[in-house]
This record gives structure tokens, C-alpha cells and sequence, in this order.
């Protein structure tokens, strides 16, 4: 055999088992520099959404029966209900008013996608003189899905802080 035939051949093998071993890790489910990127985008289109009152924006971080859930007080699901939950008119909601401020937020791959968690901070940024004031906050938990949209929130459970009881510690 000529070296070249052997040289083509180890390069074809090399490039073989490289796409074979991609393919792999994608199966036990990895992510990308941009999946990690397209995803936290998708925490800012839903507090720059509901923040402003575009339904439209909120729902379409969402996918087209992705859920919105506060644990014992409500369950908004699919593209409509979430449409109109965020677009919904009164409160503190226009077009430069900040509500949500997300922080600590941690993605992670799973078999079906990825899943996330993030503290937010909810506030009323005070105008005409008035304070200011953190009026509250919890822990989202998020499983996202990448589908023909791109990556969306499949669902998002929403814990306000202090309503899950810390662990004991046993000494």
C-alpha cells in the first residue's frame, strides 16, 4: 500500500471517530457555546416581555404549549394563555419599566435538552421622587427544548423565595 493510501486512509479513519465520538457526547447531551448563549436570551425576552407588557415576546421564549407554574396559585399553559397573562395591561408594566432581574443563573445539558435555574429579583424602580424597593423574588426552575424555533422554555416553575423549607442539618 503507498503512503499516501495509508495517509488518506488514517485521516478518513481520524476524521470517523472524531464525528463518532461528537455524536456521542450530543447523545448524553451536551451543549454548545451557542446553546448556552440562545438560551439565556431566553430569560431576557421573558422579563423585557413581561416587564413591558409584550405578551407577544414573553410567550414566544415559551414553546407552543410551554408552561408558566406558581406552585398552590396558578398554571398558565400554552402560547395564548401566556400572551395574554403577560400583555395583560395595569401594574407596573411599560415599555422602560424593569421588574425582573435575573441573577445566578446556571444551565445544565439533559437527555432532552437543557435544564436551568435562576435567582430573580423583582422591584419597583421608583419615579417622581418615590423610593425604589425590592418587592420580592424567588427561584426559577426551567427545562428548555431546542426545536424547529430554536431553543424555548418547555416549562418554568417559579418558587417565591422562602416558601420552600431550608434542610435541617443533623450534627
Amino acid at each position: 500500500m503507498s503512503k499516501l493510501k495509508v495517509l488518506l486512509l488514517a485521516l478518513t479513519l481520524s476524521v470517523l471517530v472524531f464525528a463518532a465520538l461528537q455524536a456521542q457526547q450530543r447523545a448524553k447531551g451536551t451543549l454548545t457555546a451557542l446553546d448556552y448563549a440562545e438560551i439565556q436570551q431566553l430569560y431576557g425576552r421573558y422579563a423585557i416581555g413581561y416587564d413591558s407588557g409584550n405578551g407577544d415576546l414573553f410567550a414566544r421564549a415559551f414553546t407552543a404549549d410551554g408552561t408558566f407554574t406558581i406552585p398552590t396559585r396558578m398554571v398558565v399553559a400554552g402560547r395564548e394563555k401566556l400572551t395574554a397573562f403577560a400583555g395583560q395591561p395595569g401594574g407596573n408594566k411599560g415599555p422602560t419599566n424593569v421588574l425582573h432581574v435575573n441573577s445566578n443563573i446556571t444551565i445544565e445539558p439533559s437527555a432532552d435538552g437543557a435544564t436551568g435555574t435562576a435567582y430573580v429579583l423583582l422591584g419597583n424602580i421608583g419615579e417622581s421622587g418615590k423610593p425604589s424597593a425590592l418587592t420580592g423574588g424567588g427561584i426559577y426552575h426551567d427545562t428548555f427544548v431546542k426545536g424547529p424555533e430554536g431553543w424555548r422554555i418547555k416549562s418554568r416553575t417559579f418558587l417565591p423565595a422562602h416558601t420552600v423549607p431550608a434542610k435541617s442539618s443533623a450534627n
